[in-house]
């Protein structure tokens, strides 16, 4: 990428929409708050992750527009001391990204496409034959950064750990035998494995000593409730009114989360916490879990989606990621 410039700065970091994108770029956030040391960060995100964010990078401004706000509403609201920043990155790919960054800064970079060579001053193509945690890494170095490492993981603080015990305390987790099930996906049911096959499941796990426990954000509850009542017995439920930082408080706790290509994988796996991860129709190359530790469970031929996945499958690569936990 030709023109890059120099930090530290005035730095905009503009961040994806969906949770599970946000997670991936975790690792270029880590990137951009190290190299901006001595600079002023400001990231860019959506409410629900605004303490989170606050919480794993603390020397940073964390900001979110209003729900469906305009690029220039944005851009006004960002720039409402009068000052552009210096400098503007957008993990986006959208136009309306792009636009945001061009309003808000003097120099802005991000993803080629979607009106990059007329509103931004140094663009990138994404290699779609690598993980997507690497889409950032052009952008790194055109501000004199190294590519991300794959193996950084956030600490959370003490506030959000004490978060954490009270509520699996609450919903009476026992930890030392917890395995978290994630049945919701935001992006449409092909990704979603069953709710009665997560039910089944859970009977079957708690039937070889282990704690199931279910995993939900906001309107999730009818989910929750189907994967309950497969289950033919209580569950504890965790997290229907939690934003990401609370459900990261809960997640970090658990000893494995079984979960759809989603949110919440990609944040028990952004946590390092070990990750059965059932795909569907999407291509895992690109968004599996990171590191030795997780397990992929795909659909054999992908045209049902994860219903092609059978319980069976699902449950041996969890006796396996619980073994290796002893």
């Amino acid at each position: 990428m030709a023109g890059s410039r120099p930090l530290p700065a005035r730095l905009l970091v503009d961040l994806p929409n969906w949770v599970g994108d946000q997670m991936m770029t975790m690792p270029a956030v880590h990137r951009l708050m190290e190299g901006n040391s001595g600079g002023v960060t400001v990231l860019h995100t959506r409410p629900n992750m605004v303490r989170f964010l606050s919480a794993v990078f603390p020397d940073a401004g964390v900001v979110a527009s209003p729900h469906k706000a305009s690029p220039l509403s944005s851009a006004r609201w960002l720039r409402k001391d009068g000052r552009r920043f210096e400098i503007g990155v957008t993990l986006r790919n959208s136009a309306r990204a792009k636009i945001l960054v061009r309003l808000a800064a003097r120099w802005c970079a991000g993803s080629r496409g979607e009106g990059a060579l007329a509103l931004l001053s140094a663009s990138c193509t994404v290699d779609r034959s690598r993980h997507q945690i690497h889409d950032a890494d052009p952008i790194l170095a055109a501000l004199g950064l190294e590519a991300v490492d794959r193996s950084w993981r956030p600490t959370l603080p003490a506030d959000l750990e004490g978060e954490g015990k009270s509520m699996t305390k609450e919903a009476e987790v026992d930890l030392k035998k917890a395995v978290g099930l994630a049945p919701s996906s935001a992006r449409g049911a092909e990704k979603r494995w069953p709710s009665r096959r997560y039910g089944e499941l859970a009977a079957r796990l708690r039937g070889r000593g282990c704690k199931p426990v279910v995993v939900i954000g906001p309107g999730e509850g009818p989910v929750a409730r189907e994967v309950v009542a497969a289950a033919g017995g209580s569950l504890p439920v965790i997290g229907g009114t939690s934003d990401v930082a609370g459900l990261a408080s809960v997640i970090a706790r658990l000893r494995v989360v079984v979960a759809n290509d989603s949110g919440p994988m990609q944040l028990a796996a952004c946590l390092g916490i070990p990750v059965v991860a059932i795909f569907g129709p999407t291509d895992p190359r690109r968004t599996a879990p990171l590191g030795p530790g997780n397990r992929l469970v795909s659909s054999p031929t992908g045209v049902s989606g994860a219903r092609d996945i059978s319980v069976d499958e699902v449950e041996a690569a969890t006796l396996d990621l619980l073994q290796l936990r002893q």
